[in-house]
Order: structure tokens, then C-alpha cells, then sequence
């Protein structure tokens, strides 16, 4: 194990985080004589290199600068918070689901307590996909109170629908 991969361990980061670490140093390490793969040789003779993986553009930087993030202006926040706040009062969610949700919108308002797992699954695009998961949560909660529109899910969806669209993510059309 490389000494990367001993950190993580250490560390106790998570295990993804650790794959993915040893699948780039791994991958883009150089080869050497006892574990380099034969390059075919090609009818004129000439050895082809192997091809390498190499890290996401930009997701070093990300990585880096997500925990020196900030919290939302408030000019932005405002939204989120009466958005969380409505998630707060509504009694008609499962409480893992609300934790879950309350959790994402915490996320975007405060951004350097995001985990930077959640950055490695989504990249650039991590605020639009954890508003789209609380959305599909709070879709799939309202289908399983029957689809009540005068449920408290429905105004909720609504409102993570316009939230979505302002990020350019897909919206629900049952929110609609």
C-alpha cells in the first residue's frame, strides 16, 4: 500500500475516497519492470504505450477550496433557509428522509462542512444534486401520502422545484 493509501487508513477517511485515491496514484503511477503490463507491438514492430487514467480536471482545486468556502450570502440563503425551515414544520415526512433533507440544505448554506465525498460523486455541479436528492425525497415521500396537495410536501416541492431550475437541474413534474 502506497503511502497515500496509508493515510486514508489513518486518517479513517472514507473508503471511497481511499478507492478512489489508489484508483488515480495507481493508475498514473509510472510502471515499473516487475508490474508493467507487455505493450503489443504493432505490425511494424513499434511498442504502443498503455494508456493512463488521469484525476478530474479541477477537482484538486475544488477539493482544496470547498473547505475555505464561505457560508451563503444571505441574499442567496434566504431561499434555502425558509425552504428548510418549511421542511422543519412539515410533520408529514419520515424523520430519516427530514434529517436527510435538512442535512443537504445545511450543506449549501454552510458549504465547508460539506463531506468532500459528496464533491467526488457530484463535482462542480454538487449544490444542484444535493437540492435535486432532497427533491426526489420529498417527491417520493408526497407519492407515499397519496399525493395530497394540500399536504405540506406539496408546497415544498414546489419550491425545490423553482430552486432547481435556478441551477439548471431537471425538476419534477408532479411538483409542477
Amino acid at each position: 500500500m502506497n503511502r497515500i493509501a496509508r493515510a486514508f487508513v489513518k486518517t479513517g477517511l472514507p473508503w471511497v475516497g481511499l478507492a478512489l485515491i489508489i484508483l488515480v496514484t495507481g493508475c498514473t503511477a509510472p510502471l515499473t519492470a516487475p508490474t508493467a503490463i507487455p505493450h503489443t507491438a504493432t505490425p511494424s514492430g513499434t511498442a504502443v504505450p498503455m494508456p493512463t487514467i488521469t484525476p478530474i480536471p479541477g477537482i484538486q482545486a475544488t477539493l482544496t477550496a470547498l473547505p475555505k468556502q464561505p457560508p451563503l450570502p444571505p441574499s442567496e440563503a434566504q431561499r434555502y433557509q425558509e425552504l428548510r425551515a418549511a421542511v422543519e414544520r412539515c410533520n408529514a415526512y419520515n424523520e430519516n428522509r427530514k434529517t436527510g433533507i435538512l442535512a443537504q440544505i445545511g450543506y449549501v448554506l454552510q458549504p465547508a462542512t460539506m463531506p468532500s465525498d459528496f464533491l467526488l460523486l457530484y463535482g462542480d455541479e454538487w449544490r444542484g444534486r444535493l437540492i435535486y436528492g432532497s427533491a426526489y425525497l420529498s417527491a417520493l415521500e408526497w407519492k407515499l401520502a397519496g399525493r395530497d396537495r394540500s399536504s405540506c410536501l406539496y408546497p415544498i416541492g414546489v419550491s425545490f422545484n423553482a430552486l432547481l431550475r435556478d441551477l439548471h437541474q431537471n425538476t419534477f413534474p408532479e411538483f409542477e
